[in-house]
């Protein structure tokens, strides 16, 4: 997966909001719990210093003390982390739970409403912090009717243990929600892009030739650039249309005229004007030549990717028609074509590219001329073979070259080949020869057909 990929990106997004909204909620939650946690401390240190104010009484000793003490043990229990005192006021006495030991919580001086309830962090025993609340209270008259302080304070590092358990607990959680959430979106992305990779897939079979348009079995987000897409390859088809009947015009136009001066030339030639008639025909055959190279160069610019062809319905027309010129019919020919072979290729250029090969093979052979057509892998391949004298290696490059011709004693524009080999281009097809020690061939692969 790329990093420019709009999966990475929709991925990527969801996947930093997801932990940023975890990481909030880890922190949210952990501050919901502490709170929870002091407003139970709160509780629980005010129904001890209910207690403790409860048993302020005169022992036996007549002495000021704590007669009945909360009855959580850790009262008891030196440096517990739970503790009470009362401290009368001015000059004591100081009453304080067996927990604090020798050690007196410095109360804080602040004032206090009359029963009025506050909360401090102090100093405490073995340089713990406390979480303290405390009291002013008024003592009866038979207690000495003197004003006290009264307070429970707990380690406040159990609070915080307390936080820090539940926050070390409620991580994994949230880290296993935050991968399920991942995963969950990771599926839904997926689901998401299907329709985006089924439109590419469709984009590639109407390439290859066995679609012609995307449809609409898409979501209704996606379908309008389907359509969009449909129509433009609508009117792309239009165009190829209208080019291949200007094309076809253009063809029309210019033959007549061109055969016209080649009878003119004839007339001249009766005339005894042989030299200008021969300079006439050897324009008008470059003419020719021309024209059809131009007819060939547009119709690359209408390169239709769903174009079939049958190849052995073409070559049985075209070696039909050959096999009836008068050079054509003193040859011995060897077909082998068997139908089905379908070629990713217009039938008008596969035609013409058979034609252009035939009339090279007729051209040059001495007595036979083999043609086949067979399926190998992902091609379909055309071969024309003669007994001719070939084209020699260092050649046959230069002759696909416009307007080359390695024999120029016998009438031709020397584009036959070349035209071939702008037909091959156009349909990502291969034009190669091959010298054997008893003939020369020329073979073309053509990609074969999708079916549909």
């Amino acid at each position: 997966m790329r990093r420019g990929s709009l999966r990475f990106r929709l991925l990527f997004g969801a996947a930093a909001f997801i932990l940023a909204a975890l990481a909030l909620s880890a922190v949210g939650l952990t501050m919901l719990f502490e709170r929870q946690v002091e407003n139970w401390v709160d509780a629980e240190l005010n129904s001890h210093l209910d207690q403790v104010i409860a048993g302020i009484d005169l022992n036996t000793a007549g002495q000021l003390a704590v007669i009945r003490p909360p009855a959580d043990p850790r009262f008891i229990q030196p440096l517990s982390g739970l503790y009470w005192e009362v401290a009368v006021e001015p000059t004591g006495p100081i009453l304080r739970s067996r927990s604090l030991w020798d050690y007196e919580i410095p109360l804080p001086a602040a004032a206090l409403d009359a029963d009025g309830l506050q909360h401090h962090v102090v100093a405490g025993p073995d340089r713990s912090n406390l979480y303290l609340v405390q009291r002013r209270i008024e003592l009866p008259q038979r207690l000495g009717g003197k004003e006290a302080r009264a307070a429970v304070a707990l380690n406040a590092s159990e609070v915080r243990s307390a936080v820090n358990r539940f926050a070390t607990a409620i991580v994994p959680l949230l880290l296993i929600l935050g991968g399920l959430l991942i995963a969950a979106v990771w599926v839904q992305v997926g689901v998401g892009l299907r329709p985006l990779a089924a439109m590419r897939k469709r984009l590639e079979a109407i390439g290859m030739g066995s679609e012609r348009r995307l449809g609409s079995r898409y979501p209704l987000e996606v379908q309008p650039l389907a359509s969009e897409i449909d129509a433009l390859l609508d009117a792309r088809d239009t165009q190829i249309e209208k080019a291949r009947a200007r094309a076809a015009d253009l063809a029309h136009g210019l033959r007549t005229p061109l055969q016209v001066l080649l009878a003119d030339a004839e007339q001249l030639k009766a005339k005894g004007d042989a030299k200008v008639a021969v300079e006439i025909e050897n324009i008008v055959t470059a003419m020719q030549g021309h024209v059809e190279r131009q007819l060939t160069r547009a119709r690359m610019a209408t390169y239709d990717p769903n174009a079939k062809a049958d190849v052995g319905a073409a070559i049985e027309r075209v070696v039909g028609v050959m096999r009836r010129t008068p050079k054509g019919a003193t040859l011995s020919w060897s077909v082998s074509a068997p139908s089905g072979l379908a070629a990713r290729i217009d039938a008008a250029d596969l035609a013409e590219a058979i034609g252009n090969l035939a009339e090279n093979a007729v051209k040059h052979a001495h007595t036979q001329i083999a043609v086949s057509a067979a399926a190998e892998d992902d091609h379909i391949t055309i071969a024309f073979s003669d007994d001719g004298p070939g084209i020699p290696l260092e050649k046959q490059r230069e002759v696909l070259a416009r307007g080359v011709r390695l024999d120029s004693s016998g009438p031709g524009s020397g584009l036959g080949l070349a035209i071939v080999g702008d037909i091959a281009e156009i349909w990502d097809a291969i034009l190669s020869f091959k010298n054997g020690d008893a003939d020369f061939g020329v073979v073309l692969a053509i990609p074969r057909a999708q079916p549909r």
